[in-house]
């Protein structure tokens, strides 16, 4: 006759087998995850000493794994030896010690994945017959509204991603181009009429309803406009125009030097400055903002891509893969070992308030962001994004983050101090997101500039719940 067992001893068999359970519960559940993390791999590469391809914690999870599975391995073996697997008050005990053990095993996925964020609305794609993109804004940021332009007219969406209001090229005509800022609210866009090449007429557009604030018709139109402070200013074959952004009415007109030809035009509060092709090369010219007189030129360099204009105020340009910051008698600063900011191919930039922010190639590998003083032209930091090589496109959110979208392995969204370049937390992992080769983000939303219209026009990202 067998003699029952102390309370101790019945004690022990119990918690030895529910964390047999338990233990055993957690490691199936990593092996799965692991499975999980594998399969989204899909044809990227993961190997040993390459690890750029492969998902966030996958190498901890494994590690987990086997210690779960052994740790569940050796409690199983004390078990079966002491028999308290006997005990129906014991498994029912283990079992629920199992299914509680689950909720701290999936926390600690969540840990080791990181952040995750996965499609959450969007747009149905325009279709192939779509016309080109142009570009986009964003309205403020309490109205949430995001825009995007095409050659045959813009659309406002409000803050829940839903059409709010379009705005319709002329019959015959198209939308040619946009200013990049839309300063109190206001953007303008060139439009072309049936009767011309683009450009001849001239929109100002209130961002956030779509409303027209005013009409100018300006023959043989040049390039981008550019709303800065309270001016819209164009250049034509023949001058530089200033218009009031409010009210639309002409400023002040500076006609080009002889034989000039206008490339690039930018304005500021302060002044506005005109890239141009002259008999002397490219030159930079700084026109008052008040009356369109200039005030200095610059015989700009030319290496093998095209001198850009940063920005008007400070006033700052790019020549030969070297940022030149000018003082007001528009001397440049002394040449420094900054590093090479290009000016073509997918390079992407960013203005925020005093600093330019730069995607550089670095030894032809991968790209890494760069920040230059917009008051000196000093390099301030330089930021490389683990292993991801390409910088997709920079924006600065509310709060004064700077928002990076990375590709490697996997689509990554950094958010930066903009001081010291250190990332806030975290990087996040962008999820089946269907993303073009040029997009705009504006905090969760994005907005798709490819041309072949089989892609959402926007979306938004939200974070991802399960696995």
């Amino acid at each position: 006759m067998d003699t029952p067992s102390p309370l101790l001893k019945r004690l022990r068999d119990h918690v030895r087998l529910a964390a047999a359970c338990a233990f055993s519960a957690v490691a199936v559940l990593y092996a799965v995850l692991c499975l999980k993390l594998t399969a989204d791999m899909s044809h990227i590469v993961c190997s040993v000493g390459y690890t750029a391809g492969c998902p966030r914690g996958l190498g901890p999870l494994a590690l987990w794994a086997l210690v779960a599975g052994l740790a569940a391995g050796g409690l199983w073996w004390s078990a079966v030896k002491g028999r308290g697997y006997r005990s129906a008050v014991g498994w029912l005990l283990a079992v629920a010690v199992a299914l509680g053990a689950l909720w701290p095993g999936w926390l600690g996925f969540s840990w080791l994945r990181g952040p995750h964020m996965d499609l959450f609305s969007y747009q149905v794609p325009d279709g192939p017959g779509a016309d080109k993109p142009i570009g986009s804004w964003a309205g403020s940021p309490a109205s949430g509204v995001v825009v995007r332009a095409r050659a045959d007219g813009v659309t406002g969406y409000d803050g829940e991603g839903r059409h709010g209001w379009s705005f319709r090229a002329p019959a015959g005509g198209a939308v040619c181009a946009m200013s990049g800022d839309t300063p109190s609210g206001t953007g303008l866009l060139t439009l072309t009429t049936a009767e011309s090449t683009c450009g001849n007429r001239l929109v100002a557009v209130d961002v956030t309803s779509g409303e027209q604030r005013w009409t100018k018709d300006i023959p043989k139109l040049v390039g981008k406009p550019s709303a800065g402070g309270s001016l819209a200013v164009t250049a034509t074959a023949d001058a530089v125009l200033a218009h009031d952004l409010g009210t639309g009415a002409e400023l002040w007109r500076s006609p080009l030097p002889a034989g000039a030809v206008a490339m690039e035009v930018a304005a500021g509060p302060d002044r506005v400055l005109l890239l141009a092709r002259t008999d002397q090369g490219v030159e930079l010219f700084a026109l008052g903002a008040r009356t369109g007189a200039v005030a200095w030129r610059f015989a700009m360099p030319v290496g093998y891509e095209p001198p850009r204009i940063v920005s008007a105020s400070p006033a700052a340009a790019v020549g030969d893969g070297r940022l030149l910051v000018f003082d007001d008698a528009g001397r440049p600063n002394a040449e420094s070992q900054a590093p090479y900011v290009p000016t073509t191919g997918e390079t992407e930039w960013l203005v925020a308030g005093d600093v330019l922010y730069a995607s550089v190639p670095k030894r032809e590998e991968r790209e890494v962001l760069a920040a230059f003083s917009l008051k000196d032209g000093r390099h301030l930091w330089t930021r490389a994004f683990e292993n991801d090589w390409r910088i997709r496109t920079l924006a600065a959110d509310r709060t004064g983050r700077i928002a990076v979208v990375t590709e490697g392995g996997y689509i990554h969204l950094w958010h930066l101090d903009p001081g010291s370049g250190k990332p806030l937390g975290e990087s996040t992992v962008l999820r089946r997101l269907r993303l073009g080769e040029s997009f705009a983000l504006y905090g969760r939303t994005f907005v798709n500039l490819d041309d072949n219209g089989r892609l959402p026009p926007i979306f938004d990202v939200t974070p991802a719940i399960g696995w």
